[in-house]
């Protein structure tokens, strides 16, 4: 049996883990814990009851819920007046209509067994029907994230003979990026060149292909040579840019380069023995309409600078284009790794919208303007509020049951404006106070969709009791940690509660305490990974929550914030094997969620530490650019003074995980 112990953790931490663990509680925790007030508990249907009792059925929930359905048909109803011809919004009225009456009839036949048995098989198809309405919302989110995961990914290179190392670093690791490509989101990238040297030298150019052999067997034939004086034809390669077929959703371009085009407003070199044509590009070509061109097609533009001579260059190229994304690289040792990394984060961020965009279509979001300072909180008004816990489990079989709640009254004051918005949350600056405490720096996360469906308490608690859940397993991995290692990392969520205000019920929100440092995203609830940020801990950890719950919950969307030895985590999702269960939230991609995890996960010694089954789905898969146990290494020349090993055809050597300053490491007991 399983026990929430995070006092426990920290009393017999050593001293320094102490002091850092309990700083770390202290800075995610509301108010110092108080007694649960125990409310009257939902009562939840169970299909396994027997019949002749209505015991197993919420009453209150029914009416509860034909009290809202009244008020959004006669509030989409009158929509309907305002505008007839709105075939999405008729269907919606519909809907809500044969959900009154169904609610109506069930209620009528409670009173006797015959009736009673009519509900429940009525219940048992409802059931049903919504599962496979789930299911196929689901396979819809992941057909989704397939099609917008196909990327089209052209590498502009300067090929003078200063390039050499990276033209044969493109060559040699391209593979790496397309095998990494298809491991994290089942398809392969299409990949072009385009190579550029001086006015009046050729212009090198590969159309897009999904072979990496002709793209290898392309760049065998493309030799660095050429180049009269320093500055070099970059005009001739971005005019190639638009000739090319781009096709996929993704578009991305990584110019590589280590030298500025012609034209002195371009540089910071004196006369010609740099720049033979001082006065621009002797061709007369226009700049504006070059990047305009490349702009219209939708490509993220992203440089990669060898030295500081491009900085003036590309600061007149951001002026017209507008934010080009800067890729560090320090060798073209690791030059495909940091284009993986950059890759992928695109291709994640565009899935993430498209999937935000496709369940919000018709729902209409709540109008604010973002404000990022915070406001004087001596001028902001105070509301009296009524404040909702989740009552934490104590085991792990209260996991698959709804959670109880408390209630107590507190104050809060909230900011006019948000000063964020996510794709389903605005967050506000606040302050907040519950009893006998005092008032404390926190976010108050106000769902961002109008529909009152999406508004009510039970929807936001369904939110906590996700918090809920994430930090009790938290708790349980920490203790597993503290057994195995001596100096682990704690893996903790913030304290959440939900505030509803007195004077007007309508404002609910959910209130935690302010994180200062910086927001990161390790992994997401499709099979999303950060490779910037990557985690060998907190990857384990969503693998360790599905074995110690039977394959039943995962726990996933990691992010928040690092701070010195501990991971302060918040927002999180949960895949669960009932697809009805958080069905409010909608990130619960059940068992295809948590199978997206394993496809896209690598075992670490972490998770051979914690005694965990390597997913069927994730056994033969190698992530070769995983930044916890490898280093990418392209054919490199020998360094006498640094005495270096030449490395030949090899794109990834293993090295020691001390080396890494992304890796955790840990000392057994």
């Amino acid at each position: 049996m399983y026990h929430s112990h995070l006092s426990s953790v920290v009393k017999s931490s050593s001293a320094s883990n102490d002091a850092i663990l309990k700083d770390a509680v202290d800075s995610i925790r509301l108010t110092t814990k108080r007694p649960y007030r125990i409310s009257a508990p939902t009562i939840a249907w169970q299909s396994g009851t027997a019949v002749g009792s209505t015991a197993d059925i919420d009453l209150d929930a029914l009416d509860a819920e034909f009290e809202r359905l009244s008020f959004d048909f006669k509030g989409q109803l009158a929509e309907l007046r305002k505008n007839p011809d709105n075939l999405t919004l008729r269907h919606t009225l519909t809907t809500t209509k044969e959900a009154l009456i169904r609610i109506k009839t069930w209620s009528s036949l409670l009173s006797t067994s015959d009736g009673l048995a009519l509900v429940r098989k009525n219940m048992e198809q409802q059931r049903k029907q919504e599962i496979l309405r789930r299911k196929y919302e689901i396979d819809e989110i992941l057909k989704i994230s397939k099609v917008q995961a196909a990327a089209d990914l052209c590498f502009l290179i300067d090929c003078t003979g200063s390039m050499r190392k990276y033209i044969d670093a493109t060559r040699n690791q391209i593979r790496q990026l397309t095998d990494a490509i298809v491991q994290l989101f089942s398809i392969k990238p299409h990949i072009a060149f385009i190579g550029y040297r001086d006015i009046g030298d050729s212009t090198e150019r590969l159309d897009f292909t999904d072979d990496e052999n002709i793209f290898q067997e392309f760049l065998n034939n493309v030799q660095a040579i050429g180049g009269d004086d320093t500055c070099e034809d970059v005009f001739g390669g971005l005019e190639a840019v638009e000739q090319l077929s781009w096709s996929n959703p993704n578009r991305i371009l990584i110019h590589i380069c280590d030298a500025p085009c012609h034209g002195r407003e371009y540089h910071e070199f004196e006369g010609t023995a740099n720049d033979n044509y001082l006065q621009g590009d002797p061709k007369h070509r226009d700049l504006s309409k070059l990047l305009f061109a490349i702009k219209r097609l939708g490509i993220t533009y992203c440089k990669i600078s060898i030295n500081d001579t491009t900085k003036k260059m590309f600061d007149e190229f951001s002026f017209i284009f507008g934010s080009i994304a800067e890729i560090h690289v320090d060798n073209p040792t690791c030059l495909i790794r940091r284009v993986i990394e950059k890759t992928s984060a695109i291709i994640q961020s565009n899935i993430k919208s498209t999937i935000s965009s496709y369940q919000n279509t018709n729902k209409p979001i709540k109008s604010y303007t973002i404000v990022s300072h915070e406001p004087h909180w001596d001028l902001i008004e105070t509301h009296d509020v009524n404040i909702t816990e989740v009552i934490p489990p104590s085991e792990i079989e209260d996991l698959f049951l709804p959670l109880g709640v408390s209630q107590t009254q507190g104050q809060m004051k909230i900011a006019q404006h948000p000063f964020a918005k996510g794709s389903l949350r605005f967050a506000f600056y606040g302050q907040f106070l519950s009893e006998d405490s005092s008032f404390v720096d926190v976010v108050f996360k106000e769902l961002a969709n109008t529909d009152s469906r999406a508004n009510t308490l039970g929807v936001y608690r369904e939110h906590l009791e996700i918090q809920a859940i994430a930090q009790f397993l938290a708790e349980l991995f920490n203790n597993e940690q503290q057994r195995l290692f001596r100096n682990f990392i704690p893996v903790l969520y913030a304290d959440a509660d939900l505030v509803q205000q007195k004077q007007n019920p309508t404002k609910i929100y959910q209130v935690e305490r302010r994180m200062h440092q910086e927001w990161r995203k390790w992994n997401n609830n499709s099979g999303g990974v950060s490779l910037s940020e990557y985690s060998t801990l907190l990857q384990a950890f969503s693998h360790w929550t599905y074995h110690v719950t039977s394959g039943r919950l995962m726990v996933v969307d990691l992010q928040g914030v690092k701070v010195d030895r501990a991971y302060l985590l918040t927002d999180p999702a949960l895949h669960c094997d009932d697809l009805l269960r958080f069905r409010e939230t909608r990130t619960n991609l059940g068992k295809k969620g948590m199978h997206q995890f394993f496809h896209t996960h690598v075992c670490s010694d972490i998770c051979s530490k914690l005694n965990l089954p390597i997913s069927q789905s994730s056994s033969s898969i190698s992530l070769l650019y995983r930044s916890d146990s490898l280093l990418c290494n392209a054919e490199t020349e020998t360094m006498d003074e640094a005495n270096l090993e030449i490395t030949a055809n090899k794109d990834f050597e293993t090295i020691d995980r001390d080396q890494l300053e992304t890796v955790e490491n840990f000392e057994l007991c």
